[in-house]
């Protein structure tokens, strides 16, 4: 992730699917070279669960951008009364 002030959600969607991509990459590799009598049942317990976890924080991402979208679609600026005007000056 870059630490410049203007990180865009193209910038955010583009770590997001190369992150996905490379643990997915490596998950594959790791599990196709991984034998049956070496499979650690515990192992891969732990990322499904943080697979789940995963899950929930994506679709949490995007109730974040809904309502952010909503909140757009209903935006008025004859109505706003300075409500942004001090965040985003």
């Amino acid at each position: 992730m870059n630490n410049r002030e203007n990180y865009e959600a193209r910038d955010i969607a583009g770590d997001l699917e190369r992150l996905g991509e490379e643990i997915a990459t490596d998950t594959e590799a790791t599990l196709t070279e991984t034998r049956p009598q070496d499979f650690d049942h515990d192992d891969w317990k732990a990322l499904r669960e943080a697979i789940k976890a995963m899950r929930a924080r994506l679709d949490e991402m995007e109730e974040m951008i809904d309502r952010a979208e909503t909140e757009a679609d209903e935006y008025d600026e004859e109505t706003a009364e300075d409500r942004y005007e001090t965040y985003w000056a």
